[in-house]
């Protein structure tokens, strides 16, 4: 009778440890399947997002090539005005200006000083 009961003990683990590789099997599938899914999802995502893309950077390098010309030439044509203006006489009236601001301070001062001076006479 024991070895009934073993045997049949035996003959339903086999049975059960096939349903459960079936199971596992199958679900093993079902995910393999998905994942499959996903990456071909993915795939055509990021070709979408490729194809998209290109043109909207090659906008962009345009616009900074644009910008970066206009950039350079401002550049040029403010050192041309700074070239020319050292050139002329309107440097010279430049510095001129800060000695006669000089002067007039100091000027001011000794007219100061000297009311001052004729106030305390008095």
């Amino acid at each position: 009778m024991e070895t009934a009961h073993l045997y049949q003990s035996l003959t339903f683990l086999a049975y059960a440890t096939g349903a459960i590789v079936i199971l596992v099997g199958g679900m093993l599938f079902k995910v393999l399947f998905d994942l499959s899914k996903l990456t071909k999802n993915i795939n055509e995502t990021t070709e979408i997002v490729k194809d998209e893309l290109t043109p909207t950077l090659k906008n962009i390098n345009k616009s900074v090539e644009i910008v970066s010309g206009i950039i350079i030439k401002t550049d040029e044509g403010v050192n041309k005005v700074k070239d020319f203006l050292r050139k002329t006489p309107l440097n010279i009236l430049g510095k001129l200006s800060v000695a006669t601001g000089t002067v007039a301070k100091g000027f001011m001062s000794g007219l100061s000083t000297a009311f001052k001076f004729f106030a305390k006479k008095k």
